[in-house]
Order: C-alpha cells, then sequence, then structure tokens
C-alpha cells in the first residue's frame, strides 16, 4: 500500500485545557503515517487558538487556524479541509472523547474504500460510554430522524469522529450545507448513493477537562439542518423565520398602538390626527422590533453588526415602507374589482411579505 498524508482536523472552541494533552498522544499514534494536524478554533475565549499556536512552534506537522468571523463545528471541519494537503482527511474532537487510538485503522480503511470510514456508537463492539438515559434517548431519535434523509446508511451518521477521500469531499463541496454540528450527516446527505462507507467500533469515552458543547442551541441547529435538506429546498427556511417575526410583530404593532393611542387621548376622544401618530409610531416600533429579532436570529448566521448594522436598520426601514405600499396597493386595487375585503387584505400581506422578504435578502442581509 502506498501511504499518503492524513490531514487530521481538530475544530475547537475552549478546549485551551485539552490541547497540551491531545497533541503529544496524536503524534504519536500518527507518527508511522505522513500527517499533518489542523487545529481550527473559533476564536475562543479561553485562547485555544494561543496555546495551539505556542504548542506548534517548531512543529511543520502542527498548523493553526483562527477564525474571527465564523462560528460553527460543521464549518470549522470545512474551512480545516480546504486548508489541507493530504489524501485522507480525517476529523476528530478535541476534547478526548474519541478513541484517537482507530486513526490508523480509518486511515487504511479510506486507502482502501477510497470513501468513508467512520468511527461508529452504534455497530457491535461501540457504546455511547457513560450517557444518561436521556440523552442516549435523543440521540437515537435523531439519528432515526438523519437516516431518512441519508443518501449512504450507516449506523451512526451522527458521528464526529470519521475520515473521508480527498476526492469525495471535492465532489460534494459545492452542495454542502455547513449548519451546526453534524458535517458527517451532511456530507452522508450529499454523497453518490454508490459512496463506500465503514465503520468501526468504539466507546465514546467521558471528558476529563472543559466544558461540553451539546446545548438547546446545537439541539435546534440540528432540526433546522433536517428542515433544510428537505423543505427548505422549496421554502427557505429563512423565509419560514422572517413569516414568524412577522406575526410576532403583528402583536407589537397592537401593543404599541393601545398604549401610544391611550397616552395621546388622555380622556378625551382620539382625533384623525392622534391616530395617524399612533400607527405610524406603532409601525416603526414594530419594524424596529422585526429587525432586530431578524437580524439576531432569522439571519444569524449574517448577523449585520456596529456601523454596518446602523446601515442595515436604514435598508430594512425603506424596504418594509415599500413592502407597505406594495400591500396597500394589491389589496385595495383587489377589493376595487370586487374581491371579498378579507382575501383582497389577505392577498396584499402576503405580496408584502414576499416584498419585505425578497428587498432585505437582497439588499440587507444579502446572501
Amino acid at each position: 500500500m502506498i501511504f499518503t498524508m492524513i490531514s487530521l482536523i481538530l475544530p475547537t472552541y475552549n478546549e485551551a485545557e485539552n490541547i497540551p494533552e491531545l497533541l503529544p498522544k496524536i503524534e504519536e499514534i500518527l507518527s508511522g503515517i505522513p500527517h499533518e494536524i489542523i487545529i481550527v478554533d473559533d476564536d475562543s475565549p479561553d485562547k485555544t487558538w494561543q496555546v495551539a499556536l505556542d504548542l506548534s512552534q517548531n512543529k511543520e506537522d502542527v498548523h493553526v487556524i483562527r477564525r474571527v468571523d465564523k462560528r460553527g463545528l460543521s464549518s470549522a471541519v470545512i474551512d480545516g479541509f480546504l486548508a489541507a494537503k493530504g489524501d485522507v482527511f480525517a476529523v476528530m474532537d478535541a476534547d478526548g472523547q474519541h478513541d484517537m487510538e482507530l486513526l490508523p485503522k480509518l486511515y487504511v480503511a479510506v486507502k482502501e474504500n477510497n470513501g468513508l470510514a467512520i468511527g461508529s456508537r452504534y455497530i457491535e463492539g461501540g457504546s455511547v460510554g457513560g450517557w444518561d438515559e436521556r440523552r442516549h434517548f435523543l440521540s437515537k431519535i435523531a439519528t432515526k430522524m438523519a437516516l431518512h434523509i441519508c443518501s449512504v446508511k450507516v449506523k451512526d451518521p451522527m458521528s464526529g469522529f470519521f475520515a473521508l477521500d480527498r476526492k469525495v469531499f471535492e465532489e460534494v463541496l459545492p452542495r454542502l450545507n455547513p449548519k451546526g454540528f453534524k458535517i458527517l450527516l451532511d456530507l452522508l446527505v450529499h454523497v453518490p448513493k454508490e459512496t463506500k462507507a465503514t465503520e468501526t467500533p468504539y466507546t465514546f469515552g467521558v471528558r476529563q477537562l472543559g466544558k461540553s458543547k451539546l446545548s438547546w442551541k446545537v439541539q435546534i441547529e440540528f432540526l433546522e439542518y433536517l428542515y433544510d435538506v428537505t423543505v427548505g429546498r422549496f421554502i427557505p427556511l429563512t423565509f419560514v423565520k422572517f413569516c414568524i417575526v412577522g406575526t410576532f410583530g403583528v402583536f407589537v404593532h397592537l401593543i404599541a398602538y393601545g398604549v401610544i393611542s391611550r397616552s395621546i387621548m388622555d380622556g378625551d376622544p382620539l382625533t384623525i390626527g392622534g391616530f395617524s401618530f399612533a400607527v405610524i409610531g406603532a409601525t416603526e416600533i414594530a419594524i424596529i422590533f422585526n429587525y432586530l429579532l431578524n437580524n439576531s436570529w432569522t439571519f444569524a448566521h449574517q448577523k449585520l453588526r456596529g456601523t454596518s448594522a446602523i446601515v442595515g436598520f436604514f435598508k430594512y426601514n425603506v424596504a418594509c415602507s415599500f413592502g407597505a405600499l406594495a400591500n396597500w396597493a394589491v389589496s385595495a386595487y383587489l377589493f376595487s374589482i370586487g374581491w371579498i375585503d378579507f382575501l383582497a387584505v389577505f392577498t396584499g400581506a402576503i405580496v408584502g411579505v414576499m416584498w419585505n422578504y425578497t428587498m432585505n435578502r437582497m439588499f440587507t442581509w444579502r446572501k
């Protein structure tokens, strides 16, 4: 067998305590194989990137990428792959919970099948280790959901410990959706059905240092990913979120109108001028609410900050103003030609939402 290089990607976030212990062990295990280790850190507050840089001094096989404008394990792994020189790519967590002794086996398996090799917790001989019943149950449910969308079926599509042939990655790269923590799942969804995948059992270890990254946010990102690669191909998730925010905005608008109108009335009947002022004020409050929520949630992956957030706010205001005009024009026209008022208003509202989403996608939060 011709020994070619393996590029091991270690995505990190707040792993400053683990890296010093992990690196020497990995280098010893891979000592008989041409290799490089690429640490991709998401600008950790505990300065994992600095610790890794210090450890990489005088080591030609250790490289560090510090990402200051990106977040997420999947995108970190992809950035590591793009920087890698090897013919075999491998991924492993930096918290010591993956059995690094399996790295040579995964490497050999990829060289033999030219596809994927996975460290599996769910084939015979594998185990989730010391997980509690709740986490084990959630993992089983997630695994079953994930298998329905995979082109290549394996027992553990959610594993974070795997290797693959460089050519496999290069072929699917344009189709990948780097959201959340499950990069292997994304690969299994997009690789050709004939891609070969082998699984090697291992027992998921117990984290010794640092904190687990599994959180409610990670679980929501998993559900969002499932939506993206199924229904999301027809109705973008960002559009669904945009509509949800808009619905909440209606309630904010009504509450704001009630507060402003009552403060203006002060016991007297509401005049047309007072009514108009209350409507305009409530509309702007709803726009501010919608913008902030859309920026932090709907378009979280493109969140505007600093000066860009201020400029984005003015763009959002302009887009929504024209959206309101489009809403009124469509509903008024449909009513004038004999449509039922409710249906005319509903259709106009749909047009307004579509306009606001499209314009803000083009100008406020550009792809």
